[in-house]
């Protein structure tokens, strides 16, 4: 026999004696459930989905934003990307390799200017980002977009402002951004 107290299962397991008048289990006000696991409403919304996750039908993906190279010449360069499907950006990670032997964090070479989707910025003012802060490793840097119909474009666009790079030498950042998508 189950008990529901305020929509939850108590214990939610059958024990011998558990339907003994004076049981230990038993709960007093608490009402008898009618069929048990199968309706109790902790299950239920199990089923419709936890809260804070993702409905059903919304998915989180990842959006990938492709590649620029940097040369001594080209020091300024848009990363871009065109959904298609209704998408909602929730975390942008970058990743730098540098062609030469390099000292640091690569990703300390990179700034962001800007961050945006469609013509709309993303960013509250008019600074740029360190690279580093988008990090694969970085934490609590969750940020959330706009959300975006299908072909319109996302563009994030990065500079190299590491040290000068020599003939022949090259600074590769590519990006994505995880989000949620509506399929």
């Amino acid at each position: 026999m189950s008990y529901d107290v305020l929509g939850y299962d108590v214990l939610g397991d059958d024990v011998e004696g558990e339907d003994m008048l004076g049981s230990p289990f038993d709960v007093v006000g608490a009402r008898r459930a009618s069929s048990g696991l199968r309706n109790a409403r902790w299950a239920q919304q199990l089923r419709q989905g936890a809260p804070g996750a993702p409905a059903i039908s919304e998915m989180l993906l990842p959006l990938g934003l492709g590649t620029v190279t940097f040369t001594a010449s080209q020091t300024t360069a848009t990363l871009t990307a065109t959904p298609q499907l209704a998408f909602r950006g929730e975390r942008i990670v970058l990743s730098a390799v540098a062609g030469q032997t390099f000292t640091g964090n690569t990703l300390d070479a990179i700034s962001v200017g800007d961050i945006k989707v469609g013509q709309r910025s993303q960013l509250v003012s008019a600074q740029n980002l360190p690279g580093s802060a988008f990090a694969a490793t970085s934490f609590g840097v969750r940020v959330a977009t706009d959300p975006c119909a299908p072909g319109i474009l996302i563009t994030v666009a990065v500079s190299y402002i590491g040290p000068a790079l020599g003939e022949g030498q090259t600074f590769t950042c590519s990006g994505v951004i995880f989000g949620r998508s509506a399929g």
